[in-house]
Protein backbone atom coordinates (compact mmCIF):
# COMPACT_ATOMS: atom_id res chain seq x y z
CA UNK A 1 0.00 0.00 0.00
CA UNK A 2 1.32 3.62 -0.93
CA UNK A 3 1.81 6.45 1.48
CA UNK A 4 -0.66 8.71 2.32
CA UNK A 5 -0.56 11.22 -0.58
CA UNK A 6 -0.16 14.16 1.91
CA UNK A 7 2.80 12.59 3.14
CA UNK A 8 5.07 14.84 0.69
CA UNK A 9 3.28 17.75 1.04
CA UNK A 10 3.38 17.32 4.87
CA UNK A 11 6.97 17.07 3.76
CA UNK A 12 7.82 19.91 1.53
CA UNK A 13 5.93 21.91 4.27
CA UNK A 14 8.67 21.16 6.95
CA UNK A 15 11.16 21.75 4.28
CA UNK A 16 10.09 25.01 3.89
CA UNK A 17 9.75 25.83 7.41
CA UNK A 18 13.20 24.84 7.85
CA UNK A 19 14.84 27.01 5.09
CA UNK A 20 12.82 30.35 5.94
CA UNK A 21 13.87 29.80 9.26
CA UNK A 22 17.56 29.15 8.67
CA UNK A 23 17.61 32.08 6.50
CA UNK A 24 16.00 34.52 9.09
CA UNK A 25 18.43 33.68 11.20
CA UNK A 26 21.27 33.80 9.08
CA UNK A 27 19.99 37.73 8.46
CA UNK A 28 19.42 37.83 12.50
CA UNK A 29 16.01 39.21 11.57
CA UNK A 30 12.72 38.32 14.01
CA UNK A 31 8.93 37.45 12.48
CA UNK A 32 7.98 40.70 12.81
CA UNK A 33 10.47 42.23 10.86
CA UNK A 34 10.03 39.72 8.22
CA UNK A 35 6.56 40.38 8.56
CA UNK A 36 6.44 43.89 8.10
CA UNK A 37 9.16 43.54 4.96
CA UNK A 38 6.81 41.41 3.22
CA UNK A 39 3.61 43.50 3.77
CA UNK A 40 1.86 40.76 5.73
CA UNK A 41 0.45 40.23 9.01
CA UNK A 42 2.45 38.74 11.70
CA UNK A 43 0.08 35.88 11.88
CA UNK A 44 0.08 35.49 8.53
CA UNK A 45 4.13 35.43 8.43
CA UNK A 46 4.23 32.99 11.08
CA UNK A 47 2.04 30.73 9.39
CA UNK A 48 3.72 30.68 6.48
CA UNK A 49 6.79 30.10 8.23
CA UNK A 50 5.65 26.93 9.44
CA UNK A 51 4.56 25.61 6.60
CA UNK A 52 1.04 25.70 6.52
CA UNK A 53 -1.17 26.37 3.29
CA UNK A 54 -0.25 26.15 0.55
CA UNK A 55 3.35 26.00 -1.38
CA UNK A 56 3.02 30.07 -1.77
CA UNK A 57 5.11 31.31 -5.04
CA UNK A 58 4.04 34.87 -4.26
CA UNK A 59 4.79 35.21 -0.66
CA UNK A 60 8.13 33.14 -1.22
CA UNK A 61 9.01 35.86 -3.52
CA UNK A 62 8.12 38.73 -0.80
CA UNK A 63 10.37 36.53 1.91
CA UNK A 64 13.25 36.62 -0.40
CA UNK A 65 12.95 40.49 -0.91
CA UNK A 66 12.77 41.11 2.48
CA UNK A 67 15.16 39.10 3.64
CA UNK A 68 17.72 39.68 1.12
CA UNK A 69 17.72 35.85 -0.10
CA UNK A 70 17.48 34.13 -3.44
CA UNK A 71 13.97 32.93 -4.06
CA UNK A 72 15.05 30.40 -6.39
CA UNK A 73 17.54 28.84 -4.18
CA UNK A 74 14.27 28.80 -1.64
CA UNK A 75 12.15 27.18 -4.04
CA UNK A 76 15.28 24.41 -5.10
CA UNK A 77 15.95 23.76 -1.52
CA UNK A 78 12.34 22.24 -0.64
CA UNK A 79 12.10 20.97 -3.81
CA UNK A 80 16.04 18.85 -3.38
CA UNK A 81 15.13 19.04 -0.31
CA UNK A 82 18.20 20.73 1.33
CA UNK A 83 17.96 23.91 2.95
CA UNK A 84 21.81 24.79 2.46
CA UNK A 85 21.09 25.48 -1.41
CA UNK A 86 19.15 28.75 -0.35
CA UNK A 87 21.69 29.66 2.38
CA UNK A 88 24.66 29.22 0.04
CA UNK A 89 22.95 31.42 -2.32
CA UNK A 90 21.57 33.65 -0.34
CA UNK A 91 23.90 36.59 -0.04
CA UNK A 92 24.90 36.05 -4.02
CA UNK A 93 22.16 35.67 -5.16
CA UNK A 94 23.32 33.09 -7.52
CA UNK A 95 20.19 31.51 -9.37
CA UNK A 96 18.48 34.64 -9.48
CA UNK A 97 21.82 36.49 -11.20
CA UNK A 98 21.33 33.09 -13.48
CA UNK A 99 17.89 33.28 -14.19
CA UNK A 100 18.42 37.37 -15.07
CA UNK A 101 21.59 35.45 -17.87
CA UNK A 102 19.01 33.72 -19.15
CA UNK A 103 16.52 35.79 -19.74
CA UNK A 104 19.70 37.97 -21.23
CA UNK A 105 20.15 35.52 -23.52
CA UNK A 106 16.58 34.35 -24.15
CA UNK A 107 16.01 38.46 -25.55
CA UNK A 108 19.38 37.71 -27.62
CA UNK A 109 18.61 34.45 -29.05
CA UNK A 110 15.02 34.16 -29.14
CA UNK A 111 13.77 30.68 -30.15
CA UNK A 112 16.64 29.44 -31.02
CA UNK A 113 18.40 29.23 -27.59
CA UNK A 114 16.75 25.54 -27.79
CA UNK A 115 18.83 24.23 -30.39
CA UNK A 116 21.68 24.81 -27.48
CA UNK A 117 22.59 21.23 -26.31
CA UNK A 118 22.53 20.36 -22.99
CA UNK A 119 26.78 19.60 -23.22
CA UNK A 120 27.20 22.97 -24.53
CA UNK A 121 25.43 24.78 -21.76
CA UNK A 122 27.41 22.90 -19.31
CA UNK A 123 30.40 23.90 -21.11
CA UNK A 124 30.00 27.33 -20.73
CA UNK A 125 28.61 26.97 -17.33
CA UNK A 126 31.97 25.28 -16.47
CA UNK A 127 33.96 28.24 -18.04
CA UNK A 128 31.97 30.71 -15.98
CA UNK A 129 32.93 28.27 -12.51
CA UNK A 130 36.71 28.61 -13.62
CA UNK A 131 36.72 32.56 -14.23
CA UNK A 132 34.94 32.50 -11.00
CA UNK A 133 37.38 30.41 -9.40
CA UNK A 134 40.16 32.69 -11.17
CA UNK A 135 38.67 36.17 -9.85
CA UNK A 136 38.18 34.70 -5.66
CA UNK A 137 41.86 33.59 -5.79
CA UNK A 138 42.67 37.21 -6.73
CA UNK A 139 40.62 38.25 -4.36
CA UNK A 140 42.22 35.84 -1.25
CA UNK A 141 45.32 37.04 -3.07
CA UNK A 142 44.73 40.81 -2.20
CA UNK A 143 42.91 40.06 0.96
CA UNK A 144 46.28 37.78 2.45
CA UNK A 145 48.44 40.95 0.97
CA UNK A 146 46.50 43.57 2.96
CA UNK A 147 46.43 41.47 6.33
CA UNK A 148 49.99 40.44 5.91
CA UNK A 149 50.98 44.51 5.46
CA UNK A 150 48.35 45.34 8.00
CA UNK A 151 49.76 42.72 10.69
CA UNK A 152 53.04 44.41 9.84
CA UNK A 153 52.14 47.64 10.48
CA UNK A 154 50.92 46.54 14.10
CA UNK A 155 54.40 44.92 15.41
CA UNK A 156 55.95 48.46 14.30
CA UNK A 157 57.10 50.33 17.54
CA UNK A 158 54.75 53.05 18.36
CA UNK A 159 57.01 55.91 17.86
CA UNK A 160 58.14 55.14 14.42
CA UNK A 161 54.83 55.34 13.07
CA UNK A 162 53.56 58.49 15.04
CA UNK A 163 56.67 59.40 13.01
CA UNK A 164 55.16 58.97 10.38
CA UNK A 165 52.08 60.79 10.58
Amino acid sequence: MLGSPSAPLARQARLLSRTLRAIKKERRMTSIEVALSMGVALRTYQDFEKGKGDFDLWKIRRFAKATRSDAIGIVLAVMYGNPAIALITMRSKLLMTGWIGFRELWRTLGDRLHLIPAAQILLGLRKMGEHLQEYLDRRAASLDSWLETSLDELYEDPGEAEDER
